[in-house]
Parts: structure tokens; sequence; C-alpha cells
């Protein structure tokens, strides 16, 4: 009996750890096990776009910083925002001077403003393959899901099936009621993992019995035959549902795309930023496209998206950490062109653990064999390596996404099944255990939890003030002023702002380039936190003032005096040490930060030194010189918020 123990001792570790596996991989705890397999395919994206250079079929024409000042500065010029009639200009241009195929426009439109363009863009639609957006809300709860605009009409369910996979929205935010009528309209909904990433898309969205296809997909459509419905079946596949688009790419072809139990299909990133083909939308209104990609152009699929940073559509993919979204859109379009499978026919899943349970029994019968401990342990090393190395190769020729199973099972393995042919061969039971009892001393533990200093780091709950204060006029002094100018009036002036923020014990949570976040109430308590931000606030104006007069007692000032513009909102938000393994910091996320910056971006607007929330307001125990200016609704929210600015100097 005592020469099968190490045996049995064996097999028994073997059973817990697949077992536990197993469970890990299907019920995925914090998102642990999805995150590791999530980031080894993300590594191999990246390692896949530095081996092959491929350059998309697809063209941008990019709304870029460059575009929108340049026709501020024409005369007759135009500021940002563009008006609709701009975009239809664009379009004509695309289509009767570049002679381009289709024009997907990432960019949703849910106002009626300029009624005019409206019309001319719908009838350029009417006309010509034009392709609207529109966004579902997959995250929020009904109760609180954003809605504007107008949906399109949608596709009708024929199959049972294609209600049980994809996913309801609570939400959207379509276009105005004259362009939802336009022929081929798409979603442009991403899905973000626990880090924020566009990693996921879901082909269709589900909307009150109607189906809704994404951007990628309607371009197709839309380019084939606008007036031609879809033309797919929906069915069971090894890994998951199987969608075949039947003419997207031709009379009688077949597009095959593979989506897993919830309607996701993962994205293949395969495209670098620097090979996406992009266009100034300038250069296209001027007629001065660059002769190389006029090519590229006629008959081609052209995506019209915004792309400077301050549009708010920048994105972090596997690829890259900040990124126009309008790339998302580029990946799926040019993978679907490739028409390509997604996977294959067999289950990657299924496959997986089978060769995992495979490698096991060979390092169990290696042990049993009596073969030494660090033999088995190097073939165990080696297994992770080949299957790391042959999933990175699955990916370069296939684009699938190999699972991690066996890597589990090996490390598995090693982690837990060397630790146990020690015990064996030390013949000493239990004594593991004592081991990692004594790893952690109870009074280390007692000292970390009793620290103050940790405990407010941790992330929490909190009602905080918060303050984005912007210089106002930097873009156009920088027109006129040398960088190492620049660089040295942003830290004076930071420097100004930030005095008054230790002053009045605020938290700087961080600099945005010509801007700063401050925040109150954390991580210490402060009762007047409210009104520590407004009349800081009100002292970074004079504060500002008073730079100025400097400048100008000195001559320094060039052009117009300095110029803040400052929002604060009150609210609850989550607060503390937040961020990943490679970089964190101190910080506030919530609702309320969204809103103060919006303040600030709207104080800026109605060019205001300063606008202050209802919320803040009524958080305030001493007078201050403020005037209600009503309720005000701000850019990406359903509710509208009630605002004060500074009463007007007598």
């Amino acid at each position: 009996m005592r020469g099968w123990l190490p045996h049995l001792s064996r097999l028994a570790s073997l059973g817990v750890g697949v077992l536990v596996l197993l469970l890990v991989s299907v019920w995925n705890p914090s998102g642990l096990y999805s995150s590791a397999q999530t980031r080894l395919w993300n590594a191999y994206q990246q390692w896949g776009t530095a081996i092959n250079k491929h350059s998309p079929y697809v063209v941008v024409v990019q709304i870029d910083a460059e575009s929108i000042n340049e026709l501020r500065k024409q005369k007759n010029g135009e500021d940002w925002p563009w008006s609709r009639q701009r975009y239809a200009e664009l379009l004509e241009i695309l289509f009767n001077q570049y002679d381009v195929g289709v024009v997907g426009l990432d960019m949703y439109m849910p106002d009626d403003r300029d009624i005019k363009g409206n019309q001319a863009l719908l009838a350029i639609s009417q006309q010509k393959p034009v392709v609207f957006a529109q966004a579902f809300d997959l995250e929020n709860l009904p109760e609180d899901a954003f809605f504007s605009g107008h949906l399109s009409t949608g596709l009708a369910m024929t199959e049972p099936a294609l209600s049980q996979v994809f996913p309801v929205a609570n939400g959207y935010i379509g276009n105005n009621e004259l362009l939802s009528s336009a022929r081929c309209v798409g979603h442009i909904t991403s899905i973000k993992n626990n880090e924020g990433m566009i990693t996921q898309v879901n082909p269709f969205v589900r909307w009150q019995d109607h189906l809704f296809p994404m951007l990628a997909l309607e371009m197709l459509r839309c380019y084939s035959n606008a007036d031609k419905p879809y033309d797919f079946s929906f069915t069971e596949h090894a890994n998951g549902w199987q969608l075949e688009l039947r003419h997207l790419l031709g009379e009688g072809s077949t597009s095959p795309l593979v989506v897993d139990n919830e309607g996701k299909w993962r994205i293949p990133y395969l495209i670098h930023k620097d090979y996406i083909i992009s266009i100034p939308a300038i250069d296209v209104l001027r007629g001065e496209v660059d002769s190389e990609y006029i090519s590229r152009l006629k008959n081609g699929m052209v995506f019209l998206a915004g792309t400077a940073p301050g549009l708010g559509d920048q994105q972090a993919t596997p690829l890259h950490n900040n990124v126009p979204g309008v790339s998302v859109h580029v990946q799926l379009l040019d993978w679907l062109l490739s028409n390509k499978s997604n996977s294959p026919s067999f289950s990657l899943d299924k496959g997986s653990w089978l060769l995992g349970f495979v490698g096991l029994v060979i390092l169990y019968a290696m042990l049993m064999g009596g073969i030494s401990a660090s033999a088995v342990v190097t073939v165990t090393v080696l297994m992770i390596v080949g299957w790391l190395g042959f999933g990175f190769w699955v990916w370069l020729d296939y684009q699938w996404f190999l699972p991690i199973h066996p890597v589990m099972l090996f490390l598995f393995f090693l982690v837990f099944q060397i630790p146990v042919e020690w015990w064996i061969a030390q013949r000493a039971a239990g004594r593991l255990r004592h081991v990692f009892q004594d790893y952690l001393p109870a009074a280390l533990v007692d000292h970390l939890v009793d620290d103050g200093r940790t405990d407010l780091l941790i992330p929490s709950r909190r009602n905080l003030t918060i303050l984005f204060a912007d210089i106002a006029n930097f873009t156009q002094r920088a027109e006129y002023s040398t960088p190492e100018e620049i660089a040295s009036l942003t830290q004076q002036i930071l420097e100004c702002l930030t005095l008054v923020v230790h002053k009045h014990g605020g938290t700087l949570d961080k600099y945005m380039g010509d801007a700063a976040m401050v925040f109150w109430n954390a991580p210490f308590n402060n009762e007047d936190h409210a009104d520590k931000g407004v009349q800081a606030a009100i002292d970074m104006l004079a504060a500002i003032s008073a730079f100025n007069q400097n400048l100008i007692q000195r001559d320094l000032l060039k052009g117009e005096p300095m110029l803040v513009r400052i929002g604060v909102h009150t609210g609850e938000v989550i607060v503390g040490d937040l961020g990943t393994r490679f970089r964190h910091a101190y910080t506030a996320i919530g609702d309320a930060v969204n809103v103060a910056a919006r303040l600030q971006t709207l104080a800026r607007e109605i060019k205001e030194p300063l606008v202050v929330s209802q919320q803040t307001v009524e958080c305030l125990s001493q007078e201050y010189p403020l005037v209600s200016r009503g309720a005000i609704a701000l850019k990406g929210r359903e509710n509208r918020v009630a605002i004060y600015t500074l009463k007007p100097s007598e």
C-alpha cells in the first residue's frame, strides 16, 4: 500500500488540479483566467504586426487637427464643429472627383441642426453608397441607458437562434429623423474589456425584435447593392455560432463569420496604425490628395472620421494605447474583405484541453517512470514554450485565437505537482501546510491592515468636489510662439494654479497638457470641500489675472492675455490607487469626473471663466458671486445639468 501512496497522491493532485482549472476557466472569478488569455492574445497581435507589415484595403479620410485649423484660417472659413453641409461637400468631392466606392461615416448626427445640410447628406446617400452610424448602450441598466436621435429600421429576425445569441441594447444614439431614413446605417458600438481596451464587437445588436448590423458589414452591403437586403444563415458551430453572409463580396460569394455564445466577435488586429492610409479632410476639400493615394480612393472603401485628439474618440486597442476609434472599424472591414474564416471547423476550446491533458499524462508517466524531477521540470517548461510558440504561429497563419488551457495545466503542474513531489520525497505529511502557514506571519498581516496610509490608498466610494481648469487661448498662442516659449509659459501657469490648489488643500490629480484636474475631500475628509473648490476656482482666476499683469509689466505678454476656463462639480466617485501593475496612480473615476470636465468645456464654449454645477452650489456654506444660468444639456449626457457662472462685474 505504501508503494502506491506516491502514485495515489499524484493522481489525486492531478484530479484536483484539473477540476479546479476547469471550474476557473468556466466561472472565471474576477476575470483572472480570461484576462491572462486576452493579454497573451494581445501580445500575439502586437508581435504579428511587427512581423507582417500589412497595409489595409481601406482608406481613412480624417478630420484631424490640421484640417480643423486650416479650415478655420481660410477666408470664409468654418470653426469646429463643421456644418452638415461641409460633410456633404466632402462626400460630393469623394464620389464625383475621386470616384470612391463607398463611404462610412464614423460619427452619428442625432440633432437637427443644419437642416439644409441634413437634406444634402440624405440626397447624396440616396444616389451614392453612404453609410451613416449609430451606437447602442449595452452596458447601462435600462433606467440608466442613454437615448438620443432616431434609429434606422433594422432587420427583422427570421431565425429564433438570433434572439438567443446577439445582445439586446438598453439604449441608443441614432441620427436625426431625416438621416435615420437613409438606406445604409451601421452601428459603431464597441465592447471594452476590464482594462478599457476594445477587443470584441457584436456584428449585430438587437433592439425591439430587430437586428442592427455593424458599420463594416453595412459598408459591404451598401457597396454591393444598397437596395438589396441581407442574405445570411445562422447555425451552431464548434466554436459558437456561424454567420454565413452571402453576396457581400460579390454575387455568389459567401463570407463566414463565427461568433461566441454571446454574439461577440474577437477583433483580429492585423494593421499597425502607421500602415493605415489616412488622408486629411482638408486635402480632399482642396482637391490636393497625394497622387499615390488617388488610385486607392478609386472604387475604394473609405471611412470619414474625426481623429483629432480633442474630438474625444481616442481608444485603447491591443496594438496601441491611444488611437482614433476609426482604426477599429478599419481592422474589421479589412478582415471581412479578406474573406478568411476566423475559426476552424473543430472546437479550439475542447481541442486545447485534450492536448493539455495528453501533455499532463506524459509528464506524470515520466514521474512514475522514475525520471528525475529536474528533467521533468525542463520538459514542462519546453511544453509551455512550445504551446506559446504554436499559438503565435496559428495566429500568424490563420488568425485563430488559440486558448491557453495547456499552458495553465502545465503551470499547475509546475506550481503544485513539484511541491507535491518534494512532499512525497520528504515523507513529511502535512509539512507543506505548516510551511505556508508560517510564510506570512500574522503580525505582518496585522501591521498592513492597521497601516493608515495603506487604508487611504484603497479605492473607495466618496463624494468629491472636482475642478477642471484649462488654458483657453493656448492653441492660438502656440501659432506665434516657439516650443520653448510655450513650454516655459505652460510651466509657469500650471505652477500658478498649483499654488492655489495647495493653498486650499486640494489634491492635484494630474496635469493634462495645458489643463489640470483637482479634487477635494480625498484622501483626507473636508466637510467644506465644495467651498474650497469654488474659492480655489475664484482665486485661480485672480492668480491668472495677476500673472497677466506681471507679464505686461515685464513686456513679455504676446497677443491676448492668458485666459483660464474652469468647471466645478460635486458628486460621488471611486477614488484611490487605481491602475495596473504597469502603471497606477491615486485618482478619481466616475460620472462626476466626466461632468466636471464637460462643464470646463462648456465654459470655453460660452466664454465664461467659471461654470459651477447646481450640485456644488447646494453644498456651499458661504455666499459666492454666482448667478444661475438655468439647465444646460451637456454633450454625451441625457439629463440636463443646472449651472451657475460668475456674476458680471459692475
